[in-house]
């Protein structure tokens, strides 16, 4: 410019980014025990006319304004917010083994690669076979250990799927291993709708029984804290205090 214009161009105005700064609060906007102005950091000059444009970090804005003192010998972010965080990054090195592209993509699809499902304890499971109340089948189920009712082979895949367990079709068999004949005594005898509802009732008992015998008691405080059940013993403790 001042090659041009012939004349030197006033740089008193130039202040540098990132001062501390004060802006001047009008007197009407304030009473005597306010404080004259506002601390802020300097972010630049304002757009439209003479001021400087100062961001107000308790108000979380920027203002414009042409009253304001800038102190340049602090730092605006060090003197409010304190000492600059320095973060570390990290520096990944490749193994001198690795000689070209192909061994990288090996060693990444190595670290990504899934881990294996975990073994399943058939052992855990419980398979009753359920007799129909109108006809000679019987219907095969699988109970795992969160006591979901499984009616099929593919419902123990998705299982094992969704739980990440290992899945060997031979483990199950779906397929009874007695005959139901509750309705050829039934029409030998007309009795036979009373012990419909006492097989009912023995099945439902022997489930019963098995949960039982397979649920083991906590005999301390300790050990409810570490039982799978534990939310059900609370629950139940609970209640107990309540009455």
């Amino acid at each position: 410019m001042e090659i041009w214009s012939g004349h030197k161009p006033s740089i008193r105005h130039c202040r540098t980014f990132g001062s501390l700064a004060y802006v001047y609060i009008p007197t009407i906007n304030r009473n005597k025990l306010q404080p004259k102005a506002k601390i802020g950091i300097l972010v630049g000059y304002a757009v439209n006319r003479r001021g400087y444009r100062v961001w107000l970090p308790k108000e979380r804005k920027v203002v414009e304004s042409i009253h304001v003192k800038i102190d340049e010998t602090k730092n605006g972010v060090k003197t409010l917010f304190g000492k600059v965080k320095n973060y570390d990054y990290a520096i990944y090195q490749l193994d001198q083994n690795l000689n070209n592209d192909s061994d990288c993509r090996a060693l990444d699809e190595k670290s990504s690669s899934p881990k294996p499902p975990s073994s399943l304890d058939i052992s855990t499971w419980i398979r009753l076979e359920k007799p129909r109340k109108k006809s000679k089948r019987l219907d095969v189920y699988y109970y795992p250990p969160s006591k979901e009712r499984l009616r099929t082979i593919n419902d123990v895949k998705i299982y094992c799927q969704r739980n990440k367990l290992e899945f060997h079709p031979n483990q199950f068999n779906f397929k009874p291993t007695k005959t139901n004949t509750r309705l050829e005594e039934k029409s030998e005898c007309d009795n036979e709708t009373s012990s419909d509802s006492v097989d009912e009732a023995s099945l439902v008992n022997d489930i019963f029984q098995h949960e039982m015998y397979m649920t083991e008691i906590p005999k301390t405080f300790k050990e409810i804290q570490i039982s799978p059940d534990k939310e059900k013993w609370d629950e139940a403790m609970s209640e107990e205090i309540k009455l």
